[in-house]
């Protein structure tokens, strides 16, 4: 009878320590992740002040990345949003080669020759079936620099996808980037970011 109790307890014990395991385990191996989202139809314009007046646009389409939704309000969005800078035209091919060369500096490699936005939060989202406009801040990387920013987005369902127009302010200067001036005419430091997508569902939510 004795041996067949510890036989019993020792079983128990065990079932214990499994159980304690188990539970241990689930929030860092077993944890359910959220839906993702592909990046794909990017459209970036960035708009360029000049001074004494007037502005250009640069623009390029090279917009890539997967963002997954983790968390309630705030949403954030794990992942990466990233633009390949040695592809923005305004317009000038002599202004490209500046630009992409004398000031972002796109030959040095990883951290100048893509912008990526990263950390992203949405203020006012409350999960995958938020539809309309809110605040939201997020992490570029940019000539080497990483900066806070922060901006508004707009976001609409169409299907099983998602449209999304964002707005963001970005001062060069703050990354380490000189505007360029010649005889009192040059490039303000301020510039205006707008990008509309569509992100693809890439993963459904677990059930």
């Amino acid at each position: 009878m004795n041996r067949r109790s510890t036989i019993r307890g020792r079983g128990r014990r065990g079932l214990f320590v499994a159980a304690a395991l188990l539970a241990l385990l689930a929030p860092a191996g077993l944890a359910a992740e959220g839906p993702s989202w592909r990046l794909e139809k990017g459209d970036v314009k960035i708009l360029v002040p000049l001074k004494p007046g007037g502005a250009f646009a640069a623009t390029t389409t090279a917009l890539t990345g997967t963002l997954t939704l983790e968390g309630a309000k705030p949403a954030r969005l794990v992942g990466e949003a990233s633009m390949d800078l040695t592809t923005i035209d305004t317009g000038i091919a002599l202004r490209n080669q500046h630009l992409r060369e004398n000031y972002l500096e796109v030959a040095k490699g990883d951290g100048f020759n893509k912008a990526v936005l990263s950390d992203i939060q949405l203020a006012e989202a409350s999960g995958e079936t938020f539809d309309g406009t809110t605040p939201f801040t997020g992490t570029m990387l940019l000539h080497g620099v990483k900066k806070p920013v922060a901006g508004t987005v707009e976001i609409h369902s169409e299907g099983t996808s998602r449209r999304v127009r964002a707005e963001f302010p970005l001062v060069l200067t703050d990354w380490g980037v000189t505007p360029p001036e010649y005889l009192g005419v040059g490039v303000g430091s301020r510039l205006l970011v707008k990008v509309t997508l569509t992100a693809t569902p890439v993963r459904p939510p677990a059930r």
